[in-house]
Formats: C-alpha cells, structure tokens, sequence
C-alpha cells in the first residue's frame, strides 16, 4: 500500500502525525520483556532453554555452540559466497581501522596541571545476530568487526536456534572466519538479558550490540544501565529524498528492498510531481511478489524535503538529486546517507565497508550508526601540581563554599597549605 501527501498548507500537519506514527515506540511487550529478564536473572540456563522451547520450537541442553559445529558450518556454505564474504569483511575491515586512527587521545595544559585523554576498550561485548526469516550473517560482520578493531578481548555472539536446536549455519561460518570461540543458542529478550546479568553458560559483558525483534530491542531499553548498548534497532526503514534527475526504476526497487524486512516502511520524498507518479507505477510493477509499507511525500521545494527528512531521521537516507552535496549539508539527522543515484542502500548494507547497524524510529536524532567508538570509553587523567594549586586552588575552593561541600574545598586547601 502506498500512502499519498502534498506537503502544504493544513496537509504539512498530516505528514508530521504519519512520521510520528512511524517512529512512535511498541512498548505493548514492555511487561512480558521484564518478566522474561527478571526469569533470566533468577533461573539462569533453565529460562533460556524453556524460551527456546517456546520461542523457537528448540529442544535444547547445551547453550554454548561446541567448537565442532564452528568448523561443520563452514562447509555448509557454498564456495562460490566465500569471496563475497571475505571482500565485504575487508572492506568493512579498512573503514573501521581508518575510525580508528582517527581516534587520538591528546593533552590539555594549563599553569602547574595537565589533563591526558586517553581512549581504552571495553573488556567483552556480546553480539545479537538475527537467526529468524533470513540468516543475517552480515550482522556478525558489521557488528564484530568493528569490536575486532577497537581491542575488544572477549566477544561472544548469541542468536536465537532453529527448530533442531543450532544457529544458522552461515552465521556460526562467519564468526569462525573471524575468529569468534564463543556463540549461545538464545534468542530474543532472553538473550539480553543473559548478556546483561550472565546465566551459567553464558557471560556477563559490559556491551550488547546488534539489531534485533521488538523484544530484544525493549530488552535494550529496559537493561540499558545495567549493560551498554549500542543503539535500538527498530524495523528497517529508508527515505529518499529523488527530483527528477533520478531513475524511477531504482527509487522503487530501493523502496521496495526496505519491504523485505518485517515491519519495515520506505518513505519517498520529492518536489517533483512527475518523479511520484513514475515511482509509484514503478513500484506497482516491481512490488508484485511483497507487500510494501510505503508512502510518498511531494513538496514544494528540496528544502522542504530537508526538513522532513531532519523531522524524521531515518535509519537509511538516499539522496537521489541532482547536487546531492549540497542538499546533504541540510541534513543534521540522518546516521547513514547514500549519495546520488548509483548509491544504492544494499550497496551499503553488505560491501561498502561502512557500518548497516544503525538508529531507528527516529532515534538518529541521538544514536549514531555502530562504530568503534561504540566498543571504547575514554578516560581523562588529571595531574597537578603546587602551582595549580596556587593559581587556581582558592577560586576552586569558593566555588566548593558556596555549595555548601566543606570538605571539597578543605581538600584544596590543605594542598595550598601544606610545604611538603
């Protein structure tokens, strides 16, 4: 079904109402979410293998995946997708070693102090690859990659099992290529929580990361806190932005990639009145095999498209316009934006390099797409000496005073007094 606005008058008032609809959150399993954590964090293995059971049609004993089925899932993927693999995992491979280098500590100096900036990794995470209608082993890229590269020592990966009990095959395929020990069979709301509290199977770590079901994501929500997260990862979605310097045929099939995923919607965005009827004859055409969540938004200009887009903050943004440049310098809410017409979003999602685990419903407007950044915290160091405490010892302490905190000032005070 595709949905149609003018963007004016009155009518900008029904667009605005739409992407609130579109990015509102599901907090309907919020309840049934916590019950499963706090069962997790009681009962351990036993509430994992009863959720595969109910969840996943999964009979399982062992949570961890032994080392054999590693090495058996290789051989179940087809030799001819290995170079596929191995090029998309160096393409990601060389962006997030480039993020990385970009990544410097420095120093601030001041009279008789310095203040050392430095960058460290977290010690584990655990990673969420989606094992229910495809078998998403770009995640386990995308996502492990980039923890790989940070520093990350311990990195364990949990996807929920099939109905004999195992993790998709390509998943476990892709983890052993890069060189992940440790996969749980644990799907869902369950999975994090096990990650965030531990079972007796499965670690606690200090991060969860990876896209997910509603459950898993309102699991992110609830234990975020207790675990860091990476970003919450809703049903997919795409905006483009098109005039009439675009190809109707790639906006639909573009619009119509979105509507594979459950749940997901695409949004396009024109001025061009003629562009919206191609596009929408086109997805017509093309769209005959999926039902499609989409709507179409003409405006009055690309600035008006601009600020849709900012209002929406979509999790993929493809700008299909004649300077793409400049219209991207309008955008400040976008985690992830593809450039002209021969940028398609699959491009991005499987081999450009750049990270596919991105914000949704509107959450862009304060996530950024996983990075490396993701899997370090910076510390800073402050080293004094007498001087500082003669320069800006006293100030420092007034400031104490009138906060009424006595022994914050006396314990700059006794440094000023003090000879030694």
């Amino acid at each position: 079904m595709i949905k149609k606005f003018r963007f004016k008058g009155t009518a900008r008032k029904k667009v605005f109402a739409y992407i609130d609809y579109l990015n509102k959150s599901d907090f309907s399993v919020s309840k049934p979410v916590l019950d499963i954590i706090e069962d997790v964090r009681k009962n351990g293995d036993n509430a994992l293998r009863k959720y595969a059971l109910k969840f996943d049609g999964a009979d399982i004993q062992d949570i961890r995946v032994p080392r054999e089925a590693f090495k058996k899932a290789a051989g179940a993927v087809e030799k001819s997708l290995w170079p596929a693999i191995k090029t998309a995992a160096k393409n990601i491979t060389g962006f997030h070693r480039m993020q990385k280098n970009n990544i410097s500590g420095y120093v601030f100096r001041n009279t008789g102090y310095k203040i050392t900036q430095k960058y460290v990794p977290l010690d584990s995470a655990g990673i969420y690859v989606p094992g229910g209608q495809s078998p998403l082993f770009s995640t386990v890229l995308m996502a492990v990659i980039p923890a790989i590269v940070a520093g990350v020592k311990k990195i364990v990966i949990v996807s929920p099992p099939r109905s004999r009990g195992e993790i998709n095959p390509y998943i476990l395929a892709t983890a052993e290529m890069l060189g992940i020990t440790e996969a749980y069979r644990a799907g869902g709301a369950q999975a994090i929580a096990a990650l965030a509290y531990g079972t007796q199977s499965v670690p606690a770590v200090n991060k969860a990361a990876g896209p997910g079901n509603i459950y898993s994501t309102m699991a992110k929500k609830h234990l975020f806190g207790i675990i860091g997260i990476d970003s919450i990862n809703g049903p997919s979605e795409i905006t483009v932005v098109a005039d009439d310097t675009a190809d109707p045929d790639f906006i639909a099939c573009d619009l119509c990639a979105q509507a594979e995923h459950v749940n997901g919607h695409s949004l396009l965005v024109t001025p061009s009145q003629r562009l919206a009827l191609a596009v929408e004859k086109a997805v017509k055409k093309q769209g005959k095999k999926i039902k499609i969540n989409a709507a179409i938004i003409v405006t009055k200009n690309i600035e008006e498209a601009a600020e849709i887009v900012n209002y929406k903050a979509p999790e993929h943004l493809t700008a299909a316009v004649k300077n793409p440049g400049a219209f991207i310098k309008r955008i400040t809410n976008a985690p992830a934006i593809f450039s002209g017409n021969m940028s398609p979003v699959a491009f991005g999602d499987y081999m450009a390099g750049a990270n596919h685990i991105l914000p949704t419903n509107g959450t862009a407007r304060h996530f950024s797409g996983l990075s490396v950044l993701d899997f370090m915290k910076h510390t800073h160091v402050v080293e004094a000496g007498r001087a500082a405490m003669k320069k800006f010892g006293e100030q420092a302490a007034k400031m104490a005073d009138a906060e009424g905190l006595y022994y914050h000032g006396e314990s700059i005070r006794i440094r000023s007094r003090k000879k030694r």
